[in-house]
């Protein structure tokens, strides 16, 4: 059975397998490079005590850092090329049919094709995220190219990634397995999990813990990062009063004191208004990461399950 499906699925596997060695070459050759320029960076800014210009670092090498974000969309291409035709593809040319009769039960059918392809998918995620994380390590302890908790970079490194993959071609087996025709399982796979992974990003993965609120002087908002420490994920920034009232983004003219009225911020600063800012610590990249990864893990066993039971209880 484990030699029928290396055979079925040989051709996906070593296309895999070229990419990977492909992004593997690129990423090891530039980031070798990149470390180097790092390490200069860090001797000569040390020589001269100053570290803050960044502005010029890393810059030749934009084009490998769009080929390093668009890797986000690789658990997704697991999904739909490797998870939706898996069962769709067999049930559409009646080829599960032919095994379930020559001996094999349905559940061995189904535990070796799950196997394998789960541990593919989160074999190549796993070496991807790695390749990428370490690429990144450089931007990351200088703070370029985004916020590590950020949609976008958070995506793409720590272990979520792999946990991505293997969600990705979870679904594309259940919807191949409800459907039974790889165009809809397709189609499915591919809305549900963008659909999931914008809708998490945005909205769910800012609450994974409570955020950290502090007020700073009036005015501080225009620091880096808005005020917050280093690192951190900025969630907002709104103006308060000496009694703590909210204002949001700005005060009006009729609800500043009226000896501010026309003066500047300096002003308001006198008169007890203060800025609050809310944010993710840096410090909590790897919780983030273990809790987005028990999210994703999760949902692939639920939708594993459903394949088990839509192909276990439904007519051949």
């Amino acid at each position: 059975m484990n030699a029928l499906v290396w055979r079925l699925h040989r051709n996906q596997a070593w296309t895999a397998a070229a990419a990977l060695a492909a992004l593997t070459v690129v990423l090891v050759t530039t980031g070798i490079a990149m470390a180097g320029d790092y390490h200069g960076f860090l001797a000569s800014c040390g020589a001269t005590h100053s570290c803050a210009d960044t502005s010029q670092l890393f810059r030749s090498y934009g084009v490998v850092n769009i080929l390093v974000t668009a890797t986000m969309a690789v658990p997704l291409l697991f999904g739909m090329f490797w998870g939706a035709p898996l069962l769709a593809g067999e049930f559409e040319a009646g080829t599960h049919a032919l095994a379930w009769t020559q001996g094999i039960t349905r559940r061995r059918w189904l535990n070796r094709n799950l196997t394998w392809a789960l541990l593919a998918a989160a074999a190549w995620g796993a070496a991807m995220t790695a390749l990428v994380s370490w690429w990144r390590g450089p931007e990351n302890a200088l703070g370029i190219g985004g916020i590590r908790l950020s949609a976008g970079v958070f995506d793409i490194q720590g272990i979520a990634p792999a946990a991505y993959s293997v969600f990705a071609v979870a679904l594309g087996i259940a919807a191949g397995s409800v459907f039974r025709r790889t165009l809809p399982a397709l189609v499915t796979t591919l809305t549900v999990f963008a659909g999931l992974r914008f809708l998490i990003a945005e909205y769910a993965r800012a609450h994974y813990m409570t955020p950290v609120s502090q007020l700073i002087a009036l005015g501080a908002g225009a620091q880096a990062n808005g005020g917050a420490p280093a690192g951190a994920w900025l969630l907002s920034t709104t103006l308060t009063g000496p009694d703590g009232q909210n204002y949001g983004t700005a005060v009006t003219s009729n609800q500043m004191p009226a000896v501010c009225r026309g003066l500047g911020p300096s002003c308001l600063a006198s008169h007890g208004f203060r800025t609050l800012i809310t944010y993710q610590p840096a410090s909590r990249f790897w919780a983030f990461q273990g809790i987005e990864t028990g999210i994703f893990i999760t949902l692939a066993a639920v939708l594993i399950a459903v394949a088990y039971r839509m192909v276990l209880t439904r007519d051949a």
